[in-house]
């Protein structure tokens, strides 16, 4: 099976192929959650639809409109109506950033539990870093779990 590690073929062992071919599943997952996390901005608005702010999956500014009717709200109201969308546009990213990884991350974790499960059964010690390609892909996998879970 060909994954963005490598390719990983057979083993000969039954256990052993299913746990690839799970981790291979992941490797799909997480190219296709990649490009989901990309997009995945975030819309807030505030004071009646009069202003809107949009936001990146990193939380950075990407726009603010302000409908010229809002400029009767005075200053102070304006400058709190753009927080308000702001904060809002956040949470939607940070929100939609978890849908994104929630079935990756849990998958992640059910092959973990997986492989601690079957290596005893096997007569192996419970090391999935000792192959490096695997080691690398599951640190790249936590790594951008905690990045987004973190937000």
């Amino acid at each position: 099976m060909t994954t963005p590690y490598g390719d990983f073929g057979r083993s000969g062992d039954p256990e052993v192929d299913r746990l690839l071919e799970g981790f291979g599943k992941l490797s799909k997952q997480y190219e296709k959650m990649i490009d989901e996390l990309s997009e995945a901005n975030g819309q807030g608005e505030a004071a009646d639809g009069l202003v809107r702010v949009e936001v990146g999956p990193e939380g950075s500014l990407i726009g603010v409109k302000i409908d010229p009717r809002a400029m009767r709200l005075g200053s102070e109201a304006l400058a709190d109506a753009i927080m308000e969308a702001a904060t809002k546009a956040q949470t939607r990213a940070t929100e939609r950033l978890s849908e994104v990884m929630a079935p990756l991350t849990n998958q992640l974790e059910g092959f973990n539990h997986s492989v601690q499960d079957r290596l005893p059964r096997m007569g192996l010690t419970p090391r999935i870093d000792s192959d490096p390609q695997i080691a690398e892909a599951l640190r790249e996998l936590q790594k951008i779990r905690s990045e987004y879970e973190g937000r």
